[in-house]
């Protein structure tokens, strides 16, 4: 019988953080105790952006009645039914709903692989990523309707080629008054492990009022021989 093991899908922050338009974006990690220095503990103070290296898009990104990541219920996020989509794609390339017609009705969570990941701290990872196109947002929300969120193994849903049509694709996943319900959005995910025996998710976004989107750590259970 298969063992349960746990995997991590997003990426460690670190000081420096390839982010959408930017190859190396500052996150700014100070002291503020410090046991070199004497003190009791360890104490830092960190500065980002919210939405720099793995996070969740939630519909108050582009909606300013949408909800944002700290009005969501713990159990919004597990996943319990995730796919894997394995979609090549290259530089700019916009990936549409042909790619999505293996997913099933059970589907929860759609992770889409693509491999671009291998270019992550590269300039083209930053600045020429793949994009999904709105159409696929509008047929998940009217065809999938218990899908209830998108990972990708690229910087953002949109491509910076046209990023109009960027915007538009998070509308259509996003949209509080669209058909169905919205579909988060999970970016700079890490999918480079084997996930065929992977039978659930969860999101762990950090909790801040006042913000829209967060930063988020993401487990993976596998389920299978190959656990342990």
């Amino acid at each position: 019988m298969g063992r349960s093991r746990w995997i991590t899908l997003s990426h460690p922050l670190a000081a420096v953080v390839p982010v959408y338009g930017h190859t190396a974006a500052t996150l700014v990690i100070n002291p503020v105790k410090s046991l070199e220095a004497g003190d009791a503990a360890n104490v830092f103070r960190i500065t980002m952006e919210n939405h720099w290296g793995t996070h969740v898009d939630t519909p108050a990104h582009f909606f300013a009645h949408g909800r944002s990541v700290a009005d969501f219920g713990a159990g919004e996020w597990i996943f319990s039914a995730p796919t894997v989509v394995d979609v090549p794609a290259g530089a700019g390339e916009m990936i549409g709903v042909a790619a999505l017609q293996d997913v099933d009705m059970v589907c929860d969570l759609v992770l889409l692989r693509t491999g671009f990941q291998r270019h992550r701290g590269q300039d083209v990872y930053s600045h020429d990523n793949p994009g999904v196109l709105a159409e696929v947002g509008l047929w998940l929300r009217n065809h999938r309707p218990r899908v209830r969120a998108l990972g990708m193994d690229f910087v953002s849903l949109s491509a910076r080629r046209d990023r109009s049509a960027g915007h538009a694709s998070h509308r259509a996943f996003l949209d509080p008054n669209g058909s169905g319900q919205p579909v988060l959005l999970i970016e700079d995910m890490d999918l480079g492990y084997s996930l065929g025996d992977l039978v659930q998710v969860v999101v762990a976004p950090l909790l801040v009022r006042g913000i829209d989107s967060a930063p988020c750590t993401v487990f993976g259970r596998l389920e299978g021989q190959g656990g342990g």
